[in-house]
């Protein structure tokens, strides 16, 4: 095992009963931070707001307040989406835990068959049922759901350990969530070493050492879903999906396998972000969206120019004018502000930031002349993409690729129960960083395991708490 200091990391247990009836009891549930009180906490929550510049810091030298800028960065604003979305993770991140309470006999029984994996003979429990859910938050780049995510997820600690739970004795480390990525080539073998990896950070172990000796994927997944049973893992992240449409094969239809198989075999809930590049990928296997999208789905759009939120988010940015001259937020400034940005919030936070940059030592002041100066030099690579955007016309999107969610996706959100929003005007559906590749081949509805052949895989891994030994 790796010399690495984890104790840092590692948050001792400190049981609080939720006043949720069916998470009494349970030490893994009890063990999380308290339950927001109100819906509006996941607002406010949320939130954050650096401390904005003075008249004072408008008077200091070119180059400081340049440098100042970087504050608008960690501005997180607050948009009612995130309230739906917080909610959806808070209740996810605890009923994963239902069925998965380690002082019942069921769990033991489950644990144990995983770990054994046939050899013993011991059978997976028929009775036991997954309570873990999944949650998909789709929006355009630059929307802020990996934003929204991270910093939900920076109220829990990472890893929980126990000793004794109301006398019982419970030595365990309990890993709350991991963040993983779909990497650009969409491989499973790539998406589960990231897996290995991130356990090894957290608790100092060897798994991806061990997974790199195994040399086919079947095994390797099998020895992933071993490993999150041992840690105890709660919940998972997985950010950039619409990555699935560059797969080669069959790999598309793997991962997605893999994220069903986590939520309803493993009992970990799963929250999948997504630009509306995915549908193409997913459009093809109802089984997987239904299971992604189990405890409904969050859509970001970009704000149109009509939308109070709009107003409501410049004024919000506004307070961090580091030009020396701040003047009144107008409709003209707003108007230019859209223009340069069709409402996407990243588009937004970047022509206000790079307006003000180019300002400073100049004019000192922003206006709509220092949003079109932006617009038209600084960020001219987006215009096409962002002119599309504003125009909300589908045959200008659709040069895009996945500026628009297709028919069939809608159908198959409707077929699933999902409701449809209607568009706000001037809101297309997706800006993505990255060109889009060949359409995918319609994926085929076949499960991994009966795709790979299993394969013995010789480690030593324990069936509990991999640091509790």
């Amino acid at each position: 095992m790796r010399e690495i200091n984890i104790e840092s990391s590692i948050q001792a247990a400190c049981y609080t009963d939720t006043g949720v009836s069916r998470f009494a009891g349970n030490p893994f549930i009890e063990a999380l931070p308290v339950l927001e009180q109100n819906k509006l906490d996941f607002l406010t929550l949320l939130s954050h707001y650096p401390p904005q510049p003075t008249a004072a810091t408008r008077r200091s030298g070119e180059v400081v307040r340049i440098m100042e800028l970087s504050t608008v960065n960690d501005l997180v604003f607050p948009f009612p989406e995130y309230q739906k979305a917080g909610l959806a993770l808070a209740t996810m991140m605890r009923d994963t835990y239902v069925a998965r309470n380690p002082l019942s006999v069921i769990d033991r029984q489950r644990r144990h068959a995983l770990a054994a994996n046939g050899s013993d003979g011991f059978p997976f429990p028929a009775n036991w049922k997954s309570s873990a859910k999944g949650h998909f938050m789709m929006a355009v780049s630059g929307m802020g759901k990996t934003t929204f995510a991270l910093a939900y997820l920076l109220r829990y600690p990472q890893v929980i350990a126990h000793t004794a739970y109301r006398g019982t004795a419970l030595k365990c480390h309990q890993v709350v969530y991991v963040v993983l990525r779909v990497p650009h080539d969409a491989t499973l073998k790539s998406l589960c070493i990231q897996f290995f990896d991130e356990i090894d950070r957290l608790l100092g172990t060897n798994y991806a050492r061990q997974a790199s000796a195994i040399r086919n994927v079947a095994p390797m997944v099998e020895l992933m879903n071993r490993v999150a049973t041992a840690v105890s893992l709660g919940f998972m992240v997985v950010d950039e999906v619409q990555n699935l449409r560059s797969a080669r094969g069959d790999n598309a239809e793997f991962v997605l396998n893999l994220f069903s198989e986590i939520i309803e075999r493993l009992g970990i809930s799963l929250l999948a972000l997504a630009t509306p590049a995915v549908q193409s990928v997913i459009e093809g296997s109802v089984r997987n969206a239904r299971k992604l999208a189990s405890y409904g789905e969050t859509v970001l759009r970009p704000m149109s120019r009509t939308d109070p939120q709009w107003e409501d988010f410049c004024e919000t940015y506004w307070d961090y004018t580091y030009v020396s001259k701040k003047v009144p937020l107008t409709k003209q400034i707003l108007d230019a502000w859209h223009a340069a940005s069709a409402g996407n919030t990243a588009f937004a936070a970047l022509a206000f930031t790079l307006s003000q940059r180019n300002e400073i030592g100049g004019r000192e002041v922003i206006d709509a002349a220092a949003f079109a100066r932006t617009a038209a030099t600084d960020m001219a690579f987006l215009q096409p993409a962002i002119a599309a955007l504003r125009s909300n016309d589908p045959r200008k999107l659709r040069a895009f690729d996945d500026l628009i969610f297709s028919p069939r996706y809608r159908a198959l959100r409707k077929l699933l129960g999902a409701k449809e929003e209607a568009p706000a005007k001037n809101a297309g559906d997706e800006f993505d960083d990255v060109p889009e590749s060949d359409t995918p081949a319609t994926l085929k509805t076949k499960r991994l395991r009966k795709a790979n052949a299993k394969a013995p895989i010789e480690v030593d891994l324990p069936e509990e708490d991999p640091l509790s030994r």
